[in-house]
Parts: C-alpha cells; structure tokens; sequence
C-alpha cells in the first residue's frame, strides 16, 4: 500500500457520486478588511436583514449579571451586577463564594493575593478615588494595594471591616482595561474546623469623583410608574449599565424609560467601537411620574464589537427613582431551512488535520486535497472550526460526549435502532468513549497496524456484515499529526513546490519549508483516505441514504508562530479546524461559499439532526448543516478553550490569548488568520468583549 502511495501522489476517485467541478472561488470572507486603527462598521444595506417575528436575543433585566454597571464609577461588589465578570477568567477564580460578612455580601480571598479587572469607559477622566470595604482574617493583617500593576498603597488594616478610600492619579483614567490587585502578608484559616486559609473578605470597590454616593444594595426590581409595570434596571442618576456585546443582525433595543419623582432625567443609549468616538443612538429627558417608549435601531453595528451603554443624567439622588423597564435587544427570528434526514451517518474525524493547510477550493498556498474539495463543493465546508483544546482527545470528547452528565452521541444513536460501529486508529480516542459503540475495533488496543489503511479494510468489512440496517459509524485516523511519515513522493512533489534558491540545506529557513512540506504530504495522504473511502461505501451501494461528516479534532502547530515570543500554546493553527458536510440529498450544481465559523461541540447536534434524533437539552452547540449545504453564514458565537493557565477565546473573528489573567492579547483572525500582528491596545472594546464571552455558555 505504501508503494501505491509513492505512485500516486495525489489520487480522485471515480466515482459516480462525484461529478467534475472547478475549483470553487475564495469566499469573500476570506479577504482582509480594514485596518484595525480605523474598524468601520458595515452599512445597515450590506447586511441582509432575515425576515419573521422578533424574538429576544438578549433580556436585560434577567441577563443582569453580564452587565458592569456604575454609580459615577463602575462599582464593583460581590453579589452586584458584573461580579463574576471582574474576578474570574473562563472557569477559574481565587475569589469564593458570595456570603455574608458583617450583614454585608462579601467573598473571601482563597489565595495570598487577587485582582479585580474591570473596564472604564468616557467617564474615567473624572474620577478621583479608590474606595474598598475589607475585612482581615485576623489582628495585624497588612494589604498592598496595586493600581494598574503600580504600587498604590500598603496599609495595615482595621480589625473589623471597614471602607479604605485611596486617591487615583490626578489626570483620571483612560477609557480602557484596569485593575486593583490586593497582596496580603498571611492566611489564616475561616474557622477552628476550617481547612481553608483566606487573607481577608472584599466587601466592594467603587471609582467615585469628587463627591462620593450611597451604595446602591439594590440593583433590578419591579418599578411601576403611570400604570406601567414590570422588571427594570434601576437607574437613579448617575448610574449606568454597560454590555460588551456583538449585536445580532437586525437587533434593536426595546425599553420603557420611567420616573418615579424628583427632577426630570435624561436617558442616553450609548454606543461605542473602537477607534471611532461614542454614538449617542438615543437621548430623551423624562419627566416624572412618565413613561417613554424606546425602540433603538442597533442593526448598524450587527456583529461588531460594541460597548452598550445605558446611562442617566441629571441630579444625583435615590438610585431607585427612575428605571429601564423590560429592556431587551431583539432580532428578527428566521424559519431555518430544514435538511432531509438520512438513514445512515459516517463521522471522520481527523486527529491534527489544521483549517488553513487544506484546500477547500481556496487558491494559495496549501496542500492538494481534492477528495475534500469535491465533496465541499457538492456539499458545503466550513473553516476555522474551534477544537477547544491543545490534544485530540480534547476534540474527540466535544465531539462525541459532550456533557458528562447527559447521553453520549453513539449512545443516542444506539437508542435511535440505530447500529454504531466505532473503527480508530487514533491514540487519542479514550476507551471509555469508544465503549459507548455497540460494535468497536480499537487497532492500537487490538494490537494491529493503527494506520488509515487498516481503518478503511474494517471498514470494508463491517459494511459487508452490517450495511442492511441503519447505522451511524465514527472512524477516527491520526496520519497527519506527529511524527510525520510522509510518502517519499508526496514529500518530494511539496518539496519541490517550495524551491528556496541558495539557502544552506540546514538553515532555519529550509528546516521549516521542510517541515511544512511534510506536513503537506502528510494531509494529501489523508485526502487520498478519504478517496478511499468514498470508493468503499460506493461500493456497497449505501452512498445515496448516508451523509457525510468529515472534520479535525485539533490543528497542528509547526512552530511558525514561535516568532511570538508570549509563550502560548493554544495557537491559531491547534484551535481551528476545517469541516465537510456532504448530503446524498443536498447536492450543489456548483460550489457553495465557505462557511466561518462553527465549534467541535456543533457535530453532535448536526449528526443527531441528519439521523431525526432530538438532540438533549443541555447539549452544548447548534446544528450546522442546514447553514453549511447551503453556504448561509453562521451567527457569531462564543467559544474558549484552556490549558493549564492558558486560556483562549475566539468570538466572531476576533481571537483572545492570555497567560493567566494579567497579559491579555487580541488578535483579528479575518486579516490575520495566523494572529501575527497583536492590537489589544488598539481594541479594547473588542478585548474586553471576547473576555467576557468566556463567561457564557457554549
């Protein structure tokens, strides 16, 4: 078989599934856009509008812990609005549960030190003081207090809980990312039976100006005024709610305005995008004992990192006398396309197949993957999957098994009448998942030659036995992943292709052009399999009732992005995958546009839907298919991804990278697909936008 391979290089199967085809041209999504010094939104006439009754993207009031909010300055308590978006990163924290502390919320450090990061938006230039409740664990307790990561004080602390108020610099502060970091000198533990050692308890941290306001305990309740009712944010000047978001296409924001007594207030809708100033899409004054009705059109900035901000002015008071009652962003609801069921379902996943090195019927370079090509252009691809995670076991239980708790895949397959068949020569499927099959043949475990090839003769076998009845199969190869063992002609048509005249044979340079040409011959070697094994299942006569779904479990990184330097891990090349969906029934006369975006955690949802399986609730992810055949552009969602103290979050086109909490770095993948060039600097809004998305569910 090898010899075979050394032969033909690059092989197309004949097939009668497979009719010829151009290559299909590059998505315009492809393309750079802009510079990100100068990020513009797209015209509301670029974005289609979809069509269908309004349903509620986001309610306000009930989502009130994604806002950050403010009384002058953002305030930050435990227990208030925003809590969890200043302390924690994904899924990690040193800061405990909210509790009780002196008749007061409050959380207790879990660690010798803790930081709180927060953004600050047009109003930083005005404040002037740092104002914090603590409580020691114990007499003598001393506490260093950094400001931005500069030492703003070390102060020994009261013995009860009290407020500490500290000056900020003079100047104010510039719209963008702080924080307050706290070192403490000792832990003790809570209580005599307590295992646990804290330093001390962070009851709240304001930024106040020059006159300081009461706390505000409260911050949604019912507000009824002039016979309208219902939950609202309160709103009392100056208060302000703050949501880092990408607005859906066709969103709007929907609120009722109130006052309850006092001086007239004016309401301001405000939106802002980096590199361009603040847009007030609303201003109205609302006089007391009235209502107004506000409809704010926010379809302009439809997926584009925005800070939303729904501010009051006018004479400072009682927080609860004015409120946004029932706000909520809506967008048009769509009646998505329905795809036919199928009876059978084949998943090939691919251990280290990465999005940008596959062809696609994208120009460039890349490696020759025609079988992948064709079957793209009858059906659909996507690019730029999100794995999830730096290994392929990552990637094969998102794919497979999502949710602990709830069915696996081939467990709801089964359950389906359904026969499953699981055939891996991967290293990285564990046994506990390939359990979950009614028929498995693991070659590593069964002790046989786990290479592709052995795959696809089980393959022709167990279709033999089985292919009478419906089933769903998942085949699991690792060719392109490390070591590469490419075939001497594969290796020496891409080393060809990449002539590097006069370089010495063992320079930097030659290395990675040799590295990448085995890579290269390695995925064209993949192709091939893939050829084979469209041969096979059209040889038992299943190909018209079983869809295909063939996808990377993890990229590979090759070391190009070393030029970094941030000591990061969780690379572009590891994160992003590419995805094929072909349907016996969807068939495309010519090529569909390629699909961005899309999750890992997504291919369980679309294989159950392909099958006519209700997919559990609870289940992360969404069906593709229906957008993939027919090459509809996919809502932007959140995704992130951890390793160790590495975090990564992509939304939309923007990609998150971080070492910890303290050096956050943002890149734009749609002009720069290998996240070379940073610009956390430049996008703060963006920043913190993909920061925050590390917060909400999958």
């Amino acid at each position: 078989m090898r010899s075979m391979r050394r032969r033909l290089p690059i092989l197309v199967p004949l097939l009668s599934l497979m009719a010829a085809c151009t290559q299909p041209a590059q998505p315009a999504a492809d393309a750079a856009v802009g510079s990100p010094n100068a990020p513009v939104a797209p015209p509301s006439s670029a974005l289609p509008r979809p069509g269908g009754p309004e349903i509620t993207f986001l309610d306000l009031v009930a989502e009130a812990d994604r806002a950050h909010v403010r009384r002058q300055g953002p305030y930050m308590a435990p227990g208030a609005p925003g809590w969890q978006r200043v302390i924690q990163l994904a899924d990690r924290t040193p800061w405990g549960k909210v509790t009780e502390v002196d008749k007061r919320p409050a959380a207790w450090l879990e660690s010798i030190g803790g930081s709180l990061h927060f953004p600050v938006g047009l109003n930083g230039k005005s404040l002037r003081s740092l104002k914090i409740w603590l409580k020691p664990i114990a007499r003598g307790q001393r506490v260093s207090v950094f400001f931005d990561e500069k030492p703003l004080t070390t102060m020994r602390l009261k013995d009860k809980g009290a407020w500490y108020t500290l000056p900020l610099p003079e100047a104010g502060l510039e719209p963008g990312e702080h924080s307050v970091r706290f070192w403490f000198r000792f832990r003790r533990p809570r209580t005599r039976r307590s295992d646990t050692k804290v330093p001390a308890a962070l009851g709240g941290v304001h930024l106040i100006g020059e006159a300081d306001l009461p706390e505000s305990p409260t911050w949604t309740s019912r507000f009824a005024v002039a016979g309208v009712e219902g939950p609202a944010l309160l709103a009392g000047p100056p208060t302000g709610w703050t949501h880092y978001l990408l607005p859906p296409v066709g969103a709007r924001l929907r609120a009722r305005a109130a006052v309850a007594t006092g001086a007239p207030v004016t309401f301001v809708v405000r939106v802002e995008r980096d590199g361009l100033p603040p847009e007030d899409a609303l201003r109205v004054e609302v006089k007391s004992g009235t209502v107004a009705e506000l409809n704010v059109d926010l379809h302009p900035y439809a997926n584009t990192p925005v800070r939303l901000s729904l501010d009051t002015e006018g004479a400072a008071g009682e927080h609860a006398r004015a409120a946004w009652i029932t706000p909520r962003i809506t967008m048009p609801g769509t009646t998505r396309a329905t795809v036919p069921t199928v009876r059978n379902v084949i998943v090939l996943a691919i251990d280290g197949l990465r999005a940008d090195r596959v062809g696609l019927g994208r120009g460039g370079d890349r490696a020759a993957t025609p079988n992948l090509d064709m079957l793209a252009a009858q059906g659909g691809g996507a690019v730029d999957v999100w794995s999830g995670g730096a290994s392929a076991d990552d990637g094969h239980r998102r794919l497979l098994d999502p949710v602990l708790a709830l069915p696996s895949l081939p467990r709801l397959m089964a359950e389906s009448g359904r026969i499953t068949g699981y055939l891996g020569a991967s290293r990285a499927v564990p046994p506990e998942l390939s359990r979950e099959f009614t028929t498995r043949i693991d070659l590593h475990r069964a002790g046989e030659v786990a290479q592709a090839r052995t795959v696809l003769r089980e393959l022709d076998e167990w279709l033999d036995v089985r292919k009478k009845d419906p089933f769903f199969l998942y085949l699991a190869i690792d060719e392109p992943r490390t070591p590469f063992e490419p075939p001497e002609g594969y290796l020496q048509v891409y080393r060809r292709a990449r002539p590097l005249i006069g370089e010495p044979e063992r320079s930097p340079r030659r290395q990675a052009r040799d590295l990448m040409a085995a890579y290269d011959a390695e995925v064209s070697a993949a192709d091939y399999w893939i050829g084979r094994m469209l041969a096979i299942i059209n040889a038992h006569a299943v190909t018209e009732q079983t869809a295909l779904i063939i996808v990377g479990t993890v990229g590979q990184d090759l070391g190009e992005a070393g030029g970094l330097g941030d000591g990061h891990t969780l690379s572009p090349e590891l994160l992003q995958v590419p995805l094929v969906i072909w349907h016996p029934g969807v068939r495309s006369d010519g090529p569909r546009p390629l699909v961005r975006g899309g999750d890992l955690a997504d291919i369980g949802p679309t294989a159950l839907t392909l099958a006519g399986v209700a997919v559990p609730a609870g289940w992360p992810g969404e069906e593709l298919a229906a957008s993939v055949l027919r090459g509809a552009p996919l809502p932007p969602r959140p995704s992130h991804a951890r390793l160790g103290n590495q975090v990564a979050a992509r939304f939309g086109d923007w990609l998150l990278r971080g070492l910890g909490t303290r050096d956050l770095r943002l890149w734009d993948l749609l002009s720069d697909p290998a996240a070379r060039n940073e610009i956390s600097n430049e996008r703060p809004i963006s920043l913190r936008a993909l920061r925050d998305s590390m917060l909400d569910r999958e």
